[in-house]
C-alpha cells in the first residue's frame, strides 16, 4: 500500500494499524525540534504548516486551541510535531519533558476514507471498546482528525484523518524528494 493509498476498511480497531501514515511528537519549541529532525535524524524537508481556520471541539464542544505544527518526511511517514501554545492543549502538554526542549511520542496518526458514514461507523466501533473522539480537528478542504486516548493501553494518543486530496498532495511533496 502507498503511504496515502485507499485506506483499509476498519472492521476492528487493529485495522487501524495497516492505514498509520503519520508519528508526531511534541515539543516545547518548534523551531528548535525543527532543527533537530533535520540536523540530527537527516530530516531535511520539514516545514511549518498553517492551522488557520481551523476548527477544534473538545468532545462535541467548540474549544479554544493554539498550536504551531510542522510536517517533514524523509522517504516515508510523516514526521509531525506539535508545539502546544494555548487553550485546550494540556492532551500535548502531559508529554512534554520537565525541562528542555526534548521531542516526545504524542500520537501515531491512521487515515480512514472520507465520508460521515465511514466516521459514524469508527465512533461506534471505539465505544464499544470504551473509547472516543476525545478531541477533533477540523480545517476545511484539508482534514477532520480526531484524538483517541489510548494511553493507559499504549502509553500514547491515536489520530485518526480524514485525509482531502488537499493534504494528501501536500503530504506527498513532503515524501517524494526526500
Amino acid at each position: 500500500m502507498s503511504l496515502f493509498g485507499e485506506p483499509r476498511q476498519v472492521r476492528a480497531l487493529g485495522d487501524l494499524y495497516a492505514n498509520v501514515w503519520q508519528i508526531a511528537y511534541v515539543t516545547r519549541d518548534l523551531d528548535r525540534g525543527m532543527q533537530t529532525l533535520r540536523e540530527r535524524f537527516g530530516v531535511e524537508n520539514i516545514t511549518e504548516v498553517p492551522t488557520a481556520g481551523a476548527t477544534f471541539l473538545a468532545g462535541d464542544e467548540a474549544a479554544d486551541w493554539q498550536a504551531r505544527i510542522a510536517m517533514g518526511a524523509r522517504g516515508g511517514l510523516i514526521v509531525e510535531l506539535i508545539e502546544p501554545v494555548a487553550g485546550e492543549v494540556d492532551f500535548y502538554r502531559r508529554f512534554l519533558p520537565d525541562d528542555g526542549p526534548g521531542l516526545r511520542l504524542h500520537h501515531i496518526a491512521t487515515q480512514v476514507p472520507l465520508g460521515d458514514d465511514v466516521w459514524d461507523s469508527l465512533a461506534e466501533l471505539l465505544a464499544g471498546s470504551g473509547l472516543r473522539f476525545d478531541y477533533t480537528v477540523l480545517i476545511p478542504d484539508r482534514v477532520r482528525a480526531g484524538y483517541v486516548d489510548t494511553t493507559a493501553d499504549l502509553g500514547h494518543w491515536l489520530e485518526v484523518c480524514q485525509l482531502q486530496p488537499a493534504d494528501t498532495e501536500f503530504f506527498s511533496s513532503l515524501v517524494e524528494p526526500s
